[in-house]
């Protein structure tokens, strides 16, 4: 069965992943490790549902996180959002969503949270929507992982910068710019960084986000300029809001 799903946050970098289990932190709970995903967001970033469906549950959690649950009762599979703003979602049980449509604001509300982020965790269901499979060790949870490759390609968790931020590649442009540019040679080498025309996504910022030779070297702007373009930046957007 082919599952189709978007991200749900625009910006991917992933603070913790499926399975991980620091100091058998997951154990209280009976879970072998970590059931989800989690995505590094800022405070009142917009979360959009991965697929379509219907609000299976929604409001707020034992330990006071909030949270929306989406199935689809079609291909019999859910999935779950966790840790947003007091006020959201604004949404009800039974209501209908699309795919990208935006169903939360991201916060850390829940009693173990340290910080803003988006937790994702992905289920299959029976033709009732119950979770199946709910002795693997993660309650039924399974790795979200496989379906965003399966659907938006092996490097789905890689930035903008490695996917040029979604514009059409231009391959002279890269050659160029990787094997014949003199002076990208002459400062890189300067440098140390002569490796540099090896590593996608600095040449990706130069070719296809605009960013100056400095930007792009620059690590400190690792975290703009490896999701936004310097014109998306210029126009005030911020990587993961």
């Amino acid at each position: 069965m082919k599952i189709d799903l978007i991200l749900p946050v625009r910006d991917v970098l992933i603070n913790q992943p499926f399975g991980v289990n620091y100091l058998d932190f997951y154990k209280q709970w009976g879970l072998k490790g970590h059931p989800g995903i989690d995505f590094s967001v800022r405070r009142g970033c917009k979360i959009k549902a991965a697929h379509k469906g219907v609000v299976s549950w929604c409001g707020k959690g034992k330990d006071g996180g909030i949270g929306v649950e989406i199935w689809n009762r079609i291909e019999n599979y859910k999935t779950f959002y966790y840790h947003h703003l007091k006020n959201s979602p604004k949404l009800q049980n039974g209501v209908a969503v699309g795919q990208g449509e935006i169903i939360a604001e991201a916060d850390n509300t829940g009693k173990y949270t340290t910080g803003s982020h988006e937790h994702f965790e992905f289920y299959f269901t029976d033709k009732n929507g119950n979770t199946i499979d709910t002795k693997n060790g993660f309650k039924g949870s399974v790795d979200p992982a496989p379906y965003f490759a399966a659907s938006l390609g092996k490097d789905w968790d890689k930035p903008a910068a490695y996917h040029r931020y979604g514009r059409k590649q231009v391959w002279l442009a890269e050659f160029n710019m990787r094997f014949k540019n003199i002076w990208l040679h002459r400062q890189l080498k300067k440098r140390g960084l002569l490796h540099y025309v090896n590593i996608t996504e600095f040449i990706n910022k130069l070719c296809y986000g605009f960013w100056s030779f400095e930007d792009a070297i620059n690590p400190a702007m690792n975290e703009i300029t490896n999701n936004l373009t310097k014109i998306q930046y210029q126009k005030g957007e911020r990587p993961f809001a």
